[in-house]
C-alpha cells in the first residue's frame, strides 16, 4: 500500500512536470482519501463508475486522474496530455469532457450544492445510491457550503457522505476554530480523523449511518503530505521547472 502511494504520487509530479502546470501539494492532501474511495469501491464498482463523487475541491484533481490512471480507465497518454490544449483533463474537473466527472468543480463553495441536489433527488424517488465529496476545509467559508447544509439538514439527506479536508494551508487568514462544533448543528454523525491512515478512512466510510443526518468526516491532513519539500504553501501552484528538480522531488516523497 505504501509503495503503491509513493508510485502514485511520483506520477502525479511527473504529470505536473509536462504540463506545467497543477496543484500537487493540494493532490497530496486528497490522495489517501481518494485512494481509499476507490480502493474501497464506493465510487467504482464491478469495473463501473457510479456516478456519486464530486470533487469540490478541484484543484486537487490530479490525485483524482492519477487514480483513474492507476485503476486503468485512462491510459497513459491521456493522463500526461493533462492540461493541453483539447485534453479531457483540465486544471479543474469538467464534466463535460470525462464520464468520470460528475460535476464541474474549482470555483470553491459549488460541489456541495451540486451534490446535495443528486443526493435529495435520490431521496425523492427512494433511491439507496450512496453519495461523496470532498471539501476543501477553505470551502466551509463560503456562503454556499452552509446554505447547502441546511437543505441538507432540512431535508435528512443520510445519503451523503461529506469528507472535509482539513489541512489547515490557509489557517492563518481566516481561522474556522472547532469546525466539528461548527457543523454539530447540521448533524450528529461527525468523525474526525488522521487523513492519511488508511484504516481510519475506511473504518469511517464504512461505519453505518443510521441517523438521519448526513455523515460528515472531518479528515485531518497535511498539505503536500509525504514530502517535505512540498509541505510548503509557496508550492501551491508550481511545477518542477527542470529534471534535475523533478529527481529531487521524487527522492523526497516517502509516503
Amino acid at each position: 500500500m505504501k509503495n503503491e502511494i509513493i508510485q502514485i504520487k511520483k506520477k502525479i509530479v511527473e504529470a505536473s512536470y509536462k504540463s506545467r502546470e497543477g496543484h500537487i501539494p493540494s493532490s497530496f492532501s486528497v490522495l489517501d482519501l481518494i485512494y481509499c474511495l476507490f480502493k474501497g469501491r464506493y465510487i467504482f464498482s464491478k469495473n463501473k463508475y457510479l456516478n456519486n463523487f464530486v470533487l469540490s475541491k478541484g484543484h486537487g484533481c490530479l490525485a483524482f486522474y492519477a487514480m483513474l490512471f492507476y485503476y486503468k480507465k485512462i491510459s497513459k497518454k491521456v493522463f500526461l496530455s493533462f492540461c493541453s490544449k483539447n485534453s479531457i483533463l483540465g486544471g479543474h474537473p469538467d464534466m463535460n469532457k470525462s464520464r468520470y466527472i460528475s460535476a464541474s468543480t474549482g470555483s470553491l463553495g459549488h460541489g456541495l450544492p451540486i451534490i446535495s441536489g443528486m443526493a435529495f433527488a435520490d431521496h425523492l424517488n427512494n433511491l439507496k445510491k450512496k453519495y461523496y465529496i470532498i471539501l476543501g476545509d477553505q470551502e466551509c467559508l463560503e456562503g454556499t457550503t452552509w446554505e447547502s447544509m441546511f437543505i441538507i439538514n432540512k431535508f435528512g439527506l443520510n445519503n451523503l457522505t461529506i469528507i472535509i479536508d482539513r489541512n489547515f494551508s490557509r489557517n492563518e487568514a481566516i481561522p474556522l476554530g472547532n469546525l466539528k462544533k461548527k457543523l454539530s448543528g447540521f448533524s450528529k454523525n461527525i468523525q474526525s480523523i488522521n487523513g492519511h491512515n488508511h484504516i481510519q478512512i475506511y473504518n469511517a466510510l464504512s461505519k453505518p449511518n443510521k441517523s438521519s443526518f448526513p455523515k460528515v468526516i472531518i479528515a485531518k491532513t497535511i498539505k503536500g503530505n509525504g514530502s517535505k519539500i512540498f509541505q510548503h504553501n509557496s508550492w501551491h501552484h508550481r511545477f518542477p521547472k527542470s529534471y534535475q528538480e523533478l529527481n529531487n522531488l521524487y527522492q523526497s516523497i516517502k509516503n
